[in-house]
């Protein structure tokens, strides 16, 4: 993360530099060509170049300055945005490979998180619970184990997309929809891996700072300058 914030910072910087080396240049120019032509309104025009120069050069280095804390920002966004997708992406993994492994504990957890919502959706006339193709076949050939937990009657379907585990239960007579799936719990815990990553990302803050307060100290720098820039240029 250091590395690629330092990378970042060096470009911002560089790329300041050039832009700042050819505004010099084209003044250089510009003050050249003033001198050749009219010697006695040299000095108006050079007043007027100065103040042009000075107005351009503040504006990029304010611009600069903008778009480099801008770009940092967003460095840091996507890395937590790519990071917690890294994350939900692995654990639904790790998640599967624990199903895999041991795929009746699996269906008992099936088995008891029905338990725990059936005060909720146990209304007639049915219940509709939907699985994925691996569950429903287990629990088609074992419709009993779902079929005691509950008053009503049960209709067992397969998902037409696939999901890693869990379930989702409908009620449609009194639209009641409970969405149990692997997946959904991940996202409603979303907000407790956000909490753990802001962590991990305070502790880059210091590194993150140090990279705006140099940005800072370039354009401080490159502000003052500014007159030994035009005091060059004078002696042409």
């Amino acid at each position: 993360m250091k590395e690629r914030f330092g990378k970042l910072g060096l470009h911002l910087i560089n790329q300041a530099e050039n832009d700042i080396k050819k505004i010099n240049q084209q003044t250089l120019f510009q003050i050249a060509e003033i001198k050749k032509k009219n010697k006695d309104r040299a000095e108006e025009s050079l007043l007027k170049m100065k103040e042009h120069f000075n107005e351009t050069f503040n504006r990029l280095l304010n611009n600069s300055l903008s778009s480099a804390l801008i770009k940092i920002k967003e460095e840091i966004l996507n890395s937590k945005n790519r990071l917690m997708s890294e994350l939900i992406s692995d654990l639904t993994n790790l998640i599967e490979k624990k199903i895999n492994d041991n795929y009746s504990k699996y269906t008992e957890y099936l088995l008891i998180s029905l338990k725990n919502i059936a005060h909720i959706v146990d209304k007639p006339p049915e219940i509709i619970i939907t699985l994925n193709s691996r569950d429903f076949q287990f629990f088609n050939s074992n419709k009993d184990k779902i079929a005691k937990i509950f008053k009503n009657s049960i209709k067992l379907n397969k998902s037409e997309k696939e999901f890693t585990g869990g379930f989702i239960c409908i009620v449609p007579a009194v639209n009641i929809s409970y969405n149990g799936t692997i997946e959904n719990q991940l996202k409603k815990n979303t907000s407790i891996i956000e909490i753990e990553f802001s962590k991990i990302f305070s502790e880059s803050e210091t590194d993150i700072k140090q990279l705006e307060n140099i940005y800072l100290k370039f354009i401080q720098n490159q502000r003052q300058a500014i007159n030994e820039y035009l005091q060059n240029y004078e002696r042409i």
